[in-house]
């Protein structure tokens, strides 16, 4: 009688459903066995070990690029792969910007603490910040802070100033603080009591300082509010801001910068790694004119720190890792969204964050597909996007901020006291 009585109340639920987004409804071909073992073969036989096998010259340099990218997508590496790293990291002054920003990026992926004499022999020959910053966090282990130090101010005093170059900043930045070991968070509370402005939604993702760890989603509704499920529990998913690089968040592919960006709305990909679930469109300040940003008229025409500083709390105001965004995009990152996933999990079975995937930069909630029929199993996107369905208007602001350097995931028992607290200070 239990029995019977369960099975027709998840009928009953199932019909009377009001959920937009239905599982059944999506399909990947990408997912299926057959793709995925296709995939996988051709990518390690043709992108990776054919064009890796070639010599390396301006008209071959597009398909070590390609490998390179395919090598951290599936976190791949053998003797022909390691061959062709060495060879490239010798031949790096003779390559185009691109190539050695790719190179580099799969060094510093892929093989941490194998190259700190090449990537030191190199520092003195690169005058692109962004090439040198990607160099310095190769070495942060490595090489005492005073050292790296000295190395940014001769680069600096050589290239550029600080408040000139975006990347050297918030470089000098992460220098000043250990890369960041040594920061102290202003009151959360105070980002969760802040009015972002009539009929907005805020999206907060908490996040680990270490991205390694997956990081929880919560929104709050025009009236201050958190939303809340069927159960009346705060809603939540848990989403991942690491990129498969691991770099910084103000140097291309890397995680999602700490920050405020604006959402400007929903979407479907074409990219067949991000797949067919919506996804939330957001723009990071240049990216887009303040304006568009934030989605009123405002004084402002041109993109200055004042305008970004003052959509901030006053508590937050001087705490340089919310910066992070406003400098990435002023350093030109772009198409940073919130999306699901079709990448096989298995590439990442090792890590601390499976059965997430990592991206170049964008934030991703955990999609699971039948290998079998090529159908949703399970999917956070689609719960997060039924849940935003009902606001009309999809405008507002995404929050990412790294609420601390624990080693493990964000639980909403972590944060639920002050959702809480800010929630009645509305009465």
């Amino acid at each position: 009688m239990k029995i019977f009585l369960a099975i027709f109340i998840a009928v009953i639920v199932s019909k009377c459903s009001t959920d937009i987004y239905k599982k059944e409804d999506f399909f990947s071909r990408a997912v299926l066995k057959s793709e995925r073992e296709n995939f996988l073969e051709k990518t390690i036989n043709q992108t990776i070990n054919k064009s890796l096998s070639l010599p390396l010259n301006d008209s071959t340099e597009n398909q070590y690029i390609s490998a390179f990218w395919a090598m951290e997508l599936i976190q791949f590496r053998n003797q022909i792969s390691d061959q062709a790293v060495r060879n490239s990291l010798m031949d790096f002054n003779n390559r185009s910007l691109t190539f050695q920003r790719a190179l580099l990026e799969v060094v510093y992926s892929l093989y941490q603490k194998e190259f700190i004499n090449e990537i030191r022999s190199l520092i003195p020959h690169i005058n692109n910040s962004k090439l040198f910053a990607m160099c310095i966090h190769y070495l942060k282990d490595d090489l005492s802070i005073d050292s790296l130090n000295q190395l940014t101010y001769e680069f600096e005093s050589k290239f550029m100033r600080a408040e000139e170059d975006p990347i050297i900043k918030m470089l000098k930045y992460d220098l000043q603080t250990d890369f960041r070991r040594k920061i102290n968070i202003p009151p959360l509370i105070d980002l969760f009591r802040k009015d972002f402005g009539s009929n907005k939604i805020v999206i907060y993702s908490l996040q680990r300082i270490n991205r390694d760890y997956p990081g929880l989603l919560i929104i709050k509704k025009p009236d201050g509010k958190f939303l809340r499920d069927h159960s009346g529990e705060i809603f939540s998913v848990p989403q991942l801001a690491r990129a498969i690089s691991d770099l910084p968040g103000y140097i291309t592919n890397g995680n999602t910068p700490e920050g405020i960006f604006s959402i400007q709305g929903k979407d479907v990909s074409k990219n067949i790694f991000i797949g067919p679930s919506p996804n939330i469109q957001t723009v990071l300040p240049f990216e887009v004119n303040p304006k568009e940003y934030f989605h009123e008229e405002i004084k402002d025409s041109i993109w200055n720190e004042d305008i970004y500083r003052n959509l901030l709390p006053i508590s937050w105001r001087d705490y340089m890792p919310f910066y992070e965004a406003f400098y990435a995009g002023k350093a030109g990152r772009n198409e940073i969204i919130s999306h699901g996933t079709t990448i096989d999990p298995n590439f990442y079975k090792n890590k601390s964050y499976f059965p997430f995937t990592p991206s170049m930069g964008c934030l991703t909630t955990m999609e699971l597909w039948s290998v079998e029929t090529g159908r949703l199993i399970e999917s956070d996107q689609l719960k997060l996007m039924n849940a935003l369905s009902q606001f009309t208007n999809f405008k507002g602001y995404l929050v990412v901020v790294n609420i601390d350097d624990k080693k493990s995931k964000v639980e909403l028992i972590e944060i639920k006291e002050l959702i809480l607290l800010s929630e009645k200070e509305l009465l």
